[in-house]
């Protein structure tokens, strides 16, 4: 995970605590994502400015691995609760994990903001929604 990305998860994992938030790393089963809370499990991207023309297709820093679309996939089909937190520059992203594994990096911004299950700008912002969308689904 990159340096800005791992501060990212620290972060989110503060704001979970409650949830029993913990942070994962695990080389035993490739594509786990970063958080595991009693809200479900978080994998966070970030990517450091969104595209200059309205039509680009969205590139993150750091792709989703063909292991992390699997995983997320799998994991939401068979009724787990999974999800893809995006930042870029100051915006926030969630993406229910089996949008994020089909669509994440296939769709220009306008499309993957409607995609997403919530879009909020600023961390006082995420802080503020992150639980209640999570709680909601």
């Amino acid at each position: 995970m990159s340096q800005p990305e791992s501060l990212m998860r620290k972060k989110v994992v503060k704001i979970l605590s409650d949830f029993d938030a913990f942070a994962v790393e695990n080389p035993c089963l490739p594509g786990t994502p970063d958080i595991n809370c009693t809200l479900g499990w978080i994998e966070c991207k970030k990517m450091r400015a969104w595209p200059k023309r309205p039509g680009t297709i969205v590139r993150l820093d750091h792709s989703l691995t063909p292991q992390q679309r699997i995983w997320l996939n799998r994991r939401c089909k068979k009724g787990g609760r999974a999800y893809v937190l995006v930042q870029v520059e100051r915006d926030f992203l969630l993406l229910w994990g089996t949008t994020a594994a089909e669509q994440l990096e296939r769709l220009p911004k306008a499309e993957l903001i409607d995609v997403a299950i919530l879009h909020c700008v600023g961390w006082a912002a995420l802080e503020e929604r992150l639980i209640t969308t999570l709680r909601q689904r």
